[in-house]
């Protein structure tokens, strides 16, 4: 006899997950038709882990019967006052018992009693047969079943799943399963609308049972009560409540319901899962029935004959749709060599093709060439839909071989960006985790971690198949699942003509990279070093003894202790110190001396280690060349950001980022041509709110900042003074990001009062701005989103917190990331069209914030500079002119 019974209660899954899910992921969860689908695809991914996991031979699945019960007899008033069931979930409700019922678990719904009442009977019958119960489900009023033989389990973490035994239950109720239902009853249930004892809540309930025994014990000793409660337990009307409470928190378990040997779970209905799952979109789930969730040892292949490889190509030619992943030896794919190429497609087991593993007893394996030579004809088959994560890197390892990915469906790294851009992650183990429920294997474990971490082409080829050919399985999966989510957002153009277009634009760049004169970079290192030096020896002697400014600890000691000073308003660390970063030590400037050399021994040994060192170590001995990294799905706002190194964190503006921005050089015969668009946030902001004197300024190519002043100052554009335009500037840019009065005058350093006199005046004189500003956060407030001109949404969380701080953030947030975003947006729309139009006598080499830089032969730089201008300029159409600045030169300094 099977020695235990698993019972799902099917409404705890049902309302848990559909209020769990509700906005939560940024995405709501439907079919291409508008069905909302979020609940049904939590519950039936929970029957298919149960099932998988537990396997239980003993299940029910339990539903709460239509109409009322039993205890809507005794108390007409039971459960009213409870909300209505919410509107996308209505259509939901009738797919749950159909989907436990596919997946062949008993399911039962009891006339007249809840399900609680039908679990109760199943557990006592479990508990005479000797079968031991465990109830997957989070109702407080299951809690008084719990005994040795009964457990409640709490999965909604899956990575912590909570079992109630009767010792946890004493210790979240303060009283044994056995009186949990006096203690309902005592402290009642605004829910279920038990009505209670008046003023008795948790901790009294638990006291008085504690203290008594039960309620009769309770009752019997009223005497012994004090004040208010004595009082209250006398009363007639509370005493009725009381008795009613019993009543209604009370479980019936003497239902009519099968014997629980007879609740034995069948084999899987397959067609008529695959039935449901395509009719509700679950596409992922449709791999998991059979191969991703069921681990066969030979669900996986390994090619290393040609034969089986023209095999696996004539069936991933006629499945007509597939996954396809690399394996390489490096994450930057300029760097990368290629280990091994994975392909996934429905009907057959996913395979692994390597070709570059090395290590003692390495089978033989297929050459890298020949493999790809045969892959082409597939991969730049436009017929053929392919499913990519990480579309750029791959494009980037594929092109080394002649290979051009067509016919691209999905990148879900990119369609979830595009779907919820604020998302933690993008990568293919977060997207398993959060998309599919699934937990893959990932690079650590096949590779190692830290110092024993190895290269994939050391792993051998058992290992390796088994995580390549899962992430070609998953990348299958979740490319047909948010493809779907994609089109049903109404996102399809963004993702299409945008963000996949622009992956192989990315990846031309990085493959291209930049000339490095190294030289120059040494010799202003060498030139750094010792100013650093110099600012160490004056820092010493302003502290009086020696200190080592890079040092947290001992900076902490020195301000704070030894030289004492204000810390009232400092920041402290998690050990505990103040904090001594660059924003704490800007508010000191003026209390000391040592700070302004402090922040400029910070900056130089920051600029020093990030570019000067860093940058030679990473050209490209053989080109010398530089090739830096974008990052697609980085910023929420839609911003590229370039990492390895970070390019776009040179300073513009300071003498010392245009030294080093000198080391970026043309190859001999050619040039570098800057494009970068003038002020293009405000020009956003401009025909967003459609201000007359803004756009006015722009439309008439005067200064807007000297336009600005003029109007915050009230004087003439003529007799604007360059302190007036610097103000200006600082008022139209820090506005835009919601800066207070506090942050002007600390960026001026002017008084606070003087701040808010020209924050007020720039408002009254530009009324359009701050009535668009306004009505962006109410917006905000209402979707908990904004938007940017191509309509990417943007998710504002916070923006209805009740911290201010949190609030606040959020708020300059929804007024700043629609223009950030929209400059984005068009910025990408013009790399699109630059690269429609160029050929490779003038390559894109690097796009920093809003500029975009090219090399290009001598003779053609002012043919380019026309065209860049051009298409840049009329890259979207705004309600005000967009400009752009072109310049030419040897180096990007002189350029720029």
């Amino acid at each position: 006899m099977p020695d235990r019974l698993v019972i799902v209660d099917a409404s705890t899954y049902i309302y848990r997950s559909y209020f769990a899910l509700k906005g939560a992921r940024g995405v709501e969860m439907s079919t291409s038709t508008g069905m909302p689908t979020g609940a049904l695809k939590v519950f039936a991914s929970t029957l298919m882990r149960l099932y998988l996991d537990e396997k239980p031979e003993l299940i029910a699945v339990v539903f709460d019967a239509p109409g009322p019960s039993f205890r809507h007899a005794l108390y007409p008033a039971y459960k009213e006052g409870r909300r209505e069931t919410p509107l996308d979930l209505v259509p939901q409700l009738p797919w749950f018992e159909r989907i436990a019922r596919a997946f062949h678990v008993p399911t039962l719904r009891v006339p007249g009693v809840e399900a609680d009442d039908v679990i109760a009977t199943l557990a006592r019958k479990a508990r005479v047969a000797g079968i031991a119960t465990a109830i997957f489900g989070t109702d407080k009023d299951l809690m008084q079943l719990v005994d040795d033989k009964v457990h409640l389990v709490d999965d909604r973490d899956k990575k912590n799943v909570v079992v109630y035994d009767p010792g946890r239950v004493m210790q979240k109720f303060g009283v044994p399963p056995a009186r949990v239902g006096e203690w309902l009853a005592l402290r009642g249930d605004t829910s279920d609308n038990i009505p209670g004892v008046s003023g008795v809540g948790d901790v009294t309930a638990s006291r008085l049972l504690r203290e008594h025994g039960s309620i009769d014990g309770v009752l019997a000793r009223l005497d012994q009560l004090k004040g208010k409660l004595q009082a209250t337990l006398r009363d007639p009307a509370e005493q009725r409540n009381l008795a009613l409470s019993r009543r209604l928190v009370a479980l019936k378990d003497d239902v009519d319901v099968p014997e629980v040997t007879e609740l034995r779970r069948g084999d899987w209905d397959t067609a008529e899962l695959v039935e449901i799952f395509n009719a509700l979109e679950f596409t992922e789930f449709l791999a998991r029935l059979k191969e991703t969730f069921v681990s066969y040892p030979d669900r996986y292949r390994t090619i290393v004959d040609e034969a089986a490889l023209d095999e696996l190509l004539a069936e991933a030619r006629a499945a007509g749709e597939l996954a396809v992943d690399t394996e390489t030896t490096a994450p930057e794919a300029a760097y990368a060599k290629l280990v091994g190429v994975s392909l996934a497609f429905a009907g057959r087991p996913p395979a692994y093709i390597p070709v570059g593993h090395r290590y003692l007893g390495v089978p033989r394996q297929l050459e890298p060439r020949r493999v790809m030579d045969k892959l082409k004809p597939l991969l730049e088959d436009t017929g053929i839909a392919k499913h990519v994560q990480n579309l750029k890197y791959e494009q980037v390892v594929f092109a080394r071989y002649g290979v051009t990915l067509r016919g691209v469906r999905c990148d879900p790294m990119l369609a979830s960006y595009v779907l919820n851009p604020g998302a933690s992650s993008h990568g293919l183990d977060a997207l398993a985790r959060d998309q599919l429920d699934y937990k893959t294997v990932k690079y650590e474990d096949v590779c190692g971690r830290g110092k024993e971490q190895r290269p994939f082409d050391e792993v051998d080829l058992a290992a390796a198949t088994r995580y390549a050919a899962e992430d070609a399985d998953v990348t299958l999966a979740l490319g047909k699942l948010l493809r779907s989510r994609v089109e049903a957002a109404g996102m399809t153009k963004l993702l299409d003509d945008v963000e996949m277009p622009l992956a192989f634009v990315l990846g031309e760049m990085e493959t291209i990279g930049i000339k490095v004169d190294v030289n120059v970079l040494r010799e202003l290192s060498q030139r750094l070093g010792e100013q650093c030096q110099r600012l160490e020896r004056e820092i010493q002697e302003l502290a009086g003894y020696p200190v080592n400014p890079l040092s947290p600890k001992q900076l902490s000691e020195l301000l704070y202790e030894k030289l004492a000073l204000r810390s009232d308003t400092m920041r402290r660390t998690k050990t505990g110190t103040f904090s001594t970063d660059a924003d704490q030590l800007e508010e000191l400037v003026d209390d000391h001396p040592i700070i302004k050399p402090l922040l400029e021994h910070r900056e130089l040994v920051k600029l020093k280690g990030t570019y000067l060192d860093a940058i030679p170590a990473r050209v490209n001995p053989e080109t010398g060349r530089l090739h830096t990294s974008y990052n697609q799905v980085a910023a929420s706002t839609g911003r590229l950001a370039s990492q390895n190194p970070n390019v776009q964190n040179i300073p513009v503006r300071t003498a010392l980022g245009r030294e080093i921005r000198r080391a970026f050089i043309a190859e001999d015969g050619f040039v570098l041509v800057s494009a970068d668009y003038s002020q293009i946030e405000l020009r956003v902001l401009a025909h967003l709110c459609e201000d007359p004197v803004l756009v006015a300024a722009f439309a008439g190519d005067v200064d807007v900042h000297a336009q600005t002043a003029a109007e915050v100052f009230a004087v003439p554009l003529a007799a604007v003074t360059p302190e007036m335009r610097r103000v200006a500037k600082a008022v139209n840019y820090g506005l835009g990001y919601g800066q207070s009065d506090y942050g002007l005058s600390r960026a001026l350093d002017i008084p606070r009062e003087d701040a808010r006199r020209y924050i007020d005046t720039y408002f009254q004189r530009f009324r359009r701005v701050k009535e668009h500003m306004e009505a962006q956060i109410a917006d905000a407030r209402r979707t908990q989103v904004v938007r940017t001109l191509l309509g990417r949404r943007i998710a504002i969380p916070n923006i209805t917190s009740g911290r201010y701080t949190e609030r606040a953030a959020a708020e300059r947030f929804a007024r700043n990331a629609p223009i950030q975003g929209s400059a984005a947006d068009i910025l990408k729309l013009a790399m699109l069209a630059m690269r429609r139009v160029t050929d490779d006598g003038a390559r894109m080499l690097l796009t920093v914030h809003d500029e975009l830089v090219f090399e290009v032969r001598e003779e053609r730089a002012a043919e380019l500079a026309a065209v860049a201008k051009r298409e840049m300029e009329r890259a979207f159409p705004l309600n005000v002119p967009l400009k752009v600045d072109v310049g030419m030169a040897k180096s990007w300094a002189e350029a720029h």
